[in-house]
């Protein structure tokens, strides 16, 4: 079996940040007539378009004509052979993380199986999800209480949010290491009404998009302890292990960190030092399923849960699937069932809206158990590398 084309969708729904998103969906061809599909984790923030350049430049260079059951050889030439692979960014392991996974999905449908068995089997029959996604547009602390009971009535028994992204004018605006007193008090008093409002039994994780300053996310942090967060997530970047240690050891709330590090190499000091409690790989930014099941593994040898980083579309679901069902250490999947946009329709049978009380059963069908939608995809711009059979 040979690859015969690469087509990279440009699924652009517009540049505001707001509004988002512009996923990236790769189609892999081969001349078995079997395709398979990855997605470019860059669906938010800036650098899609990059992203895609680079799939172009791979596809190109190394390829068609390739072998696609090579999968380790495949990533392992990406890493050797491209330069920038021996310490790149998001772009080029954005671009081998989607191939990556487009690779997955044609070995294991070529052999009639899920991914997860080719990485050793199920190690659960379903996994349970967070739902992310539901609090766009609140500000006053009883509208967030508010919106999470409606998350709680469509089953859930864990939701995310971020306390800290709206001002008190409620303007969606990060803030720059040293928060305004009066707008983390309204954070912390958003995070006591949502606990309130939903009860002891359902789990409330934090995301803070690391834009606290050291300082101030262990001040905060100590405060949000009461309302037992299951996760406070990147409460600083993830640019000096030091000062996300320093939260650790100052704050009583498991830390969770990830989408920002790229492969095995950059996650090792996290590992080393312990400053994680849960690590957050992004299937389709660091490394792919291939380096994923790494990062997972070494995890382990510290007794570190993985929670892979899920903020895209159906196809990035689809592959973080895969990888929760075979390691031993998953503890809980990011789940954006709330978008308002149509990408679910990027796929004919998308994963999100079939969550059942906080549950996903872990399918059974071929590769990442997914289909493109090519009469929706036709809709967008695409690139394409050598052709289809």
């Amino acid at each position: 079996m040979k690859i015969t084309g690469v087509t990279i969708h440009d699924v652009d729904y517009g540049r505001d940040f707001h509004t988002f998103w512009n996923p990236v969906i790769v189609r892999i061809d081969t001349d078995a007539g079997i395709y398979g599909a990855g997605e470019l984790g860059l669906a938010y923030g800036t650098g899609a378009k990059g992203g895609i350049h680079m799939i172009r430049t791979l596809a190109e260079t190394f390829l068609i004509g390739a072998d696609p059951n090579r999968i380790e050889s495949i990533w392992e030439t990406f890493f050797r052979r491209t330069f920038w692979g021996q310490g790149g960014g998001p772009i080029i392991y954005g671009a081998m993380s989607a191939i990556d996974e487009a690779l997955w999905d044609i070995k294991g449908k070529a052999l009639g199986v899920p991914v997860y068995e080719l990485l050793g089997g199920k190690v659960r029959d379903e996994i349970r999800v967070y739902a992310n996604g539901w609090y766009t547009g609140l500000n006053a602390p009883e509208e967030y209480a508010e919106a999470a009971l409606k998350v709680v009535a469509d089953g859930y028994d864990a939701l995310k949010f971020d306390p800290f992204g709206t001002t008190p004018d409620g303007e969606w605006r990060y803030p720059r290491r040293h928060i305004e007193r009066d707008w983390a008090i309204l954070a912390v008093k958003r995070v006591e009404a949502v606990r309130d409002a939903v009860g002891p039994d359902v789990d409330i994780l934090l995301d803070l998009h690391g834009n606290l300053g050291t300082t101030d996310a262990i001040t905060y942090g100590r405060m949000l302890e009461a309302s037992r967060p299951f996760f406070y997530e990147e409460p600083v970047d993830p640019m000096n292990v030091a000062c996300m240690k320093k939260v650790s050891a100052n704050v009583k709330i498991p830390i969770a960190a990830g989408e920002r590090l790229y492969t095995r190499y950059q996650f090792r000091p996290y590992l080393e030092s312990q400053a994680l409690d849960i690590l957050q790989p992004d299937m389709g930014l660091c490394g792919g399923i291939t380096e994923a099941r790494k990062i997972a593994a070494y995890a382990e040898t510290y007794n570190l849960h993985v929670q892979p980083h899920n903020c895209g579309g159906p196809v990035s679901t689809a592959a973080g699937v895969q990888l929760d069902a075979a390691i031993p250490n998953f503890i809980i999947m990011e789940w954006f069932p709330y978008w308002t946009d149509d990408r679910y329709a990027i796929v004919t049978q998308a994963l999100e809206h079939q969550q059942r009380k906080g549950r996903y059963r872990i399918p059974d069908r071929p590769g990442l158990g997914i289909e493109l939608n090519d009469d929706y995809l036709a809709r967008f711009d695409k690139l394409v590398v050598g052709g289809r059979p």
